[in-house]
């Protein structure tokens, strides 16, 4: 597994936590629309009582018919704030670990840019201090300081937006009937930092993942969590992807919640041989965190503040979706 994407959600997480405090706030009212087409429910394809094979086969054919994901209407959140989109964002995702995530407001412009390539990821917040583009090749991950951010690994990211595979090789327990018509299956999963284990919640009708729990190799410690609070059928591919996604690193005490908005799927937008490259920003050096020395300074989170103002988009409507019940799970240690 490469390590990339999940290290730039850690940035990505302090970075919108700057919108937070900053005194942004709404000025018109979000448009919810009652008449908004539904679409088709998405179907029942497990039985009742299925097996671990079955649940297993049919969260992995489900995510085997997505290779890219792009939402470019996407909006991000600080749970227990203001509880509105305080970023409209541009998301895409490619199978093995491509992701790319831009955002900003209206007013103020781009205000990050976080990626992930098959050479390096890079981190680049138009407040962040020291000012910096921030990259560290895949390779050199494992031994840099800049792991200590972030403790799980980055195909994490692309499971919690729809990409998730589970391998039965690393299940050890499961499914466990749960609430809310769920099951759970528990898995060991290699990593740099050992051997975390993992606790996946799912549909029992609809092989929904609803939830994704990855803790520390003693079972008892939640480093991540990922919760679909809501999804949406595409009948044309015959797919269901998360739509409202909670993502939470309770050992950094960080949270947001992301609005995926309208997605394509297997269609990506824009350019690939620019959408997979680091840009370069005026202004701003390039920091090889990969193989900095001892003691160099790492991005911290942004201390510039944004005006006040409307940061939401008039246009802003969310689309239909199927919301779930909220989970809360068990530590993984029973």
């Amino acid at each position: 597994m490469k390590l990339s994407a999940a290290t730039s959600l850690a940035w990505l997480i302090a970075a919108v936590a700057l919108f937070a405090g900053s005194g942004a706030s709404c000025q018109r009212p979000l448009a919810f629309s009652p008449f908004a087409a539904q679409g088709p429910p998405a179907p029942q394809i497990l039985p009742e009582g299925a097996t671990r094979e079955q649940i297993i086969a049919a969260v992995n054919t489900n995510s085997s018919r997505v290779r890219s994901i792009s939402a470019t209407s996407a909006s991000i959140t600080i749970p227990d704030t203001i509880n509105l989109p305080i970023l409209t964002a541009n998301i895409a995702a490619e199978r093995p670990n491509h992701v790319r995530i831009t955002a900003g407001t209206a007013i103020t412009g781009q205000e990050m840019d976080l990626g992930s390539n098959d050479q390096l990821f890079w981190m680049w917040v138009r407040r962040n201090q020291p000012p910096a583009v921030y990259f560290c090749r895949h390779d050199q991950f494992a031994n840099s300081a800049i792991r200590q951010m972030m403790p799980v690994e980055p195909a994490w990211l692309l499971s919690a937006i729809g990409m998730t595979e589970i391998d039965p090789a690393q299940v050890v327990d499961g499914p466990t009937p749960s609430s809310g018509g769920t099951v759970e299956l528990r898995s060991i999963v290699p990593s740099v930092s050992g051997n975390l284990q993992r606790l996946t919640v799912i549909d029992a009708r609809r092989a929904w993942v609803v939830g994704q729990y990855v803790y520390d190799p003693s079972g008892r410690t939640l480093l991540a969590s990922a919760v679909a609070e809501s999804h949406q059928y595409y009948p044309l591919e015959q797919v269901s992807l998360p739509q409202v996604i909670s993502l939470k690193l309770p050992t950094a005490g960080l949270a947001l919640k992301i609005d995926m908005g309208r997605v394509q799927i297997n269609q990506l937008s824009g350019d690939p041989a620019q959408l997979w490259t680091m840009p370069a920003f005026d202004g701003y050096q390039k920091v090889d965190l990969g193989g900095a020395v001892p003691n160099t300074q790492l991005p911290g989170r942004p201390t510039a503040q944004l005006p006040p103002g409307p940061v939401i988009p008039a246009a802003y409507q969310p689309p239909p979706v199927s919301a779930y019940p909220t989970y809360t799970p068990p530590s993984f240690a029973r």
